[in-house]
């Protein structure tokens, strides 16, 4: 089966982590791209609302590939206002994907469709399990909006779902928790045993291309992952070192719930938002690791970067940007 040529590729959510840097892979590689988001950037990132599709009707009529990545990335957000965004703006967007003849739609997902309390090595056919907070409960409705769409339609559908992606510019893996350290409000559960898959933004990005260009990935889902995983005390501790600090400190998993609770109730009495909340205790003592050998097989994928290359980068980009001046 031959590979189609591209036209022009939008991507949502051009702002975010995953985004920008899809934008500067494809504009690296002389790729037609065009971002969204809801702050434009004058140049090759257009304002508009993907929950509001025809904001950017003429962006839709230009292009043959959405990637979509805008999405709430939360584990304390209201449920109503994770759902709006991750779930409604994407039905939204699918539908006038098919409207304008988009031949196809690259759905952004997550690893946290499996489920917190799901365990050992799991591949696609895993059963999805919304046990984890609203973030889980919306992003895997959000594939079933896209699943539906896809039914009796003539639109090429893919679903990845990113491991623990991290690197320079990742909110929850570098920038929170390196702030989250300089407070000495960071704890590890599960006495940081828990299972962490480190994937490399460069490596994901990479995969995510291939998802998007191969012919073969149409109907698709895929795992982007590492191959196994580390425990969160080796994923955490370079952050410490980074910082000149000693750490993690590591905890049970019971204590660090009722921390997290009581903690997300007094930032909700002051109209805060507390992330470190018993969802994310949840992710962080999970048992699970990813099969990547699907994506291998079809995509001919696999991750290149290291996590000790992957750290260094991560932390130089934290040293240029002043987090571990604190």
């Amino acid at each position: 089966m031959s590979e189609k040529i591209i036209k022009k590729i939008l991507i949502t959510g051009a702002n975010g982590f995953i985004g920008n840097a899809l934008m500067r892979y494809y504009q690296n590689n002389n790729q037609a791209v065009v971002g969204v988001d809801l702050v434009g950037n004058g140049s090759d990132i257009i304002k508009g609302d993907v929950a509001n599709p025809e904001t950017i009707a003429d962006l839709l009529a230009q292009c043959d590939v959405i990637v979509h990545t805008a999405a709430l990335v939360s584990n304390a957000m209201a449920d109503n206002d994770m759902w709006q965004v991750n779930v409604l703006a994407t039905s939204n967007l699918i539908a006038a994907a098919k409207k304008y003849k988009v031949r196809r739609f690259v759905q952004i997902s997550s690893i946290v469709v499996y489920g917190n309390d799901a365990e050992g090595e799991l591949d696609e056919n895993q059963p999805v399990h919304a046990n984890g907070g609203s973030y889980v409960l919306t992003k895997l409705a959000s594939e079933h909006a896209v699943l539906a769409a896809q039914a009796n339609s003539d639109i090429e559908v893919v679903i990845v779902r990113p491991g623990d992606a991290y690197g320079p510019g990742s909110r929850p893996w570098i920038i929170a928790p390196l702030e989250a350290i300089a407070k000495k409000q960071f704890m590890l559960p599960a006495k940081g045993q828990g299972f962490f898959r480190p994937i490399y933004i460069d490596d994901l990005v990479r995969g995510i291309a291939l998802a998007t260009e191969h012919s073969a990935a149409t109907g698709e889902i895929f795992n982007l992952s590492c191959e196994g995983y580390i425990s969160t005390k080796d994923y955490f501790t370079p952050h410490y070192q980074w910082m000149g600090k000693k750490g993690p400190l590591l905890v049970s998993t019971k204590l660090a719930l009722r921390v997290a609770a009581i903690t997300s109730i007094v930032a909700n009495l002051m109209g805060n938002l507390n992330e470190a909340s018993p969802a994310t205790v949840a992710q962080l003592a999970t048992k699970s690791w990813f099969s990547i050998k699907k994506a291998e097989h079809i995509l001919g994928w696999k991750p290149e970067i290291s996590f000790d290359e992957g750290m260094q980068r991560s932390k130089k980009w934290a040293s240029d940007n002043g987090l571990l001046d604190k």
